[in-house]
């Protein structure tokens, strides 16, 4: 599956939230061909999550995000995400790249972070 409405337009803060989530090992470069994808429907990303390298989700196939002119976009096996990482797993991932931008944010302006889940909703303030 590939989330093109969902894109990662800093590569910066994509590997943070990356990070945050638990994967610290990527490779990069151009067009990296993605393991464990059907040859039929081979695939590359420009950065590559080895499921070699995540030993707690034991994941079917490599894990990518595909440059495009929007930002990154996820490239995830359909399975991978029903049954080993969750079918939240891109938004997940997208609230850690934006409370990584609002950390950025708050370093620069010289403030604090201040984070607030209100039911479903996390809210992210820059104090300062």
């Amino acid at each position: 599956m590939t989330f093109e409405s969902q894109s990662f337009a800093n590569e910066e803060l994509l590997l943070e939230a990356l990070s945050d989530v638990g994967f610290t090992a990527v490779a990069k470069g151009k067009d990296l061909p993605l393991d464990g994808w059907d040859k039929r429907n081979a695939q590359t990303a420009d950065i590559v999550i080895r499921r070699r390298d995540v030993k707690n989700h034991h994941l079917l196939a490599d894990i990518g995000f595909q440059k495009t002119a929007s930002g990154y976009v996820a490239v995830v096996d359909d399975m991978d995400l029903d049954c080993r990482l969750g079918k939240d797993f891109v938004i997940r991932l997208q609230n850690h790249y934006h409370e990584a931008a609002a950390r950025k944010m708050a370093k620069k302006l010289g403030g604090t972070l201040l984070k607030e889940q209100v039911g479903q909703t996390i809210k992210i303030r820059v104090k300062f």
